[in-house]
């Protein structure tokens, strides 16, 4: 199940797809190529087509970058949000924009946090590292075992208490359901949320819809004060 917002621009893409695509094939048609020749030339275009799909990102990521990629703005107040995402990457450019504006950072992730604040360019961030081998991380950076889920919300709820005004970012919200059921990762959620909330602050989790019972993410979804 996708947002309403990805929903949107997921099929204004593939109509743009379509209509570039069938607009090429009556240009060349209207050229009076033979149907062997348009046949040679699509298999042509389709074998290079992942060159104009990379060149496209290329472009998309220099216009985010130009335009600040100012993810906060979309963000109406403080409070818990699920990030619909396939995979943990715009939990993090929100998470960086909070606290490029002033928020106290603290990022959970399954990923080595190291390697995701040097991604960011962020300093000054504290870290959790999702593992279950403790004593693996270096640093600054935290271990925390996944299936202790009691400790886990209890080192945030330290960060969030300690003053306010925070942006707590989480990757890994179906890898803490395979290991501790969806129930407790619920009342985890739900533990949490009230804390930001008193705490003024701000608690963002990527999740992705399609990996969870539809049921389940609408629970989820309830607990939160939106999606993006």
């Amino acid at each position: 199940m996708a947002s309403d917002k990805h929903r949107k621009s997921f099929l204004e893409g593939y109509k743009a797809g379509l209509n570039a695509a069938w607009n090429e094939m009556i240009k060349l048609a209207s050229r009076g190529y033979s149907s062997t020749e348009l046949g040679i030339m699509a298999k042509t275009k389709l074998a290079v087509i992942h060159r104009a799909v990379e060149a496209m990102a290329t472009r998309l990521a220099e216009e985010g970058d130009a335009s600040g990629d100012d993810k906060e703005d979309e963000i109406a107040e403080r409070g818990s949000y699920l990030v619909n995402e396939e995979k943990a990457d715009s939990v993090f450019v929100y998470f960086r924009d909070l606290v490029r504006a002033g928020a106290r950072g603290l990022l959970i992730s399954r990923t080595h946090p190291a390697d995701v604040i040097r991604r960011l360019q962020l300093r000054d961030v504290e870290s959790i590292w999702l593992s279950r081998t403790p004593g693996k991380a270096k640093g600054d950076v935290a271990v925390a075992d996944p299936t202790d889920l009691v400790t886990l919300a209890g080192a945030v709820i330290k960060f969030l208490e300690a003053g306010g005004n925070a942006a707590v970012a989480m990757e890994g919200l179906e890898y803490l359901v395979s290991l501790n059921g969806f129930q407790s990762v619920l009342r985890f959620a739900q533990t949490l949320n009230e804390k930001v909330v008193v705490n003024d602050s701000y608690f963002l989790i990527s999740a992705n819809a399609d990996a969870i019972k539809d049921l389940e993410y609408k629970l989820l979804a309830k607990e939160m004060a939106g999606e993006l």
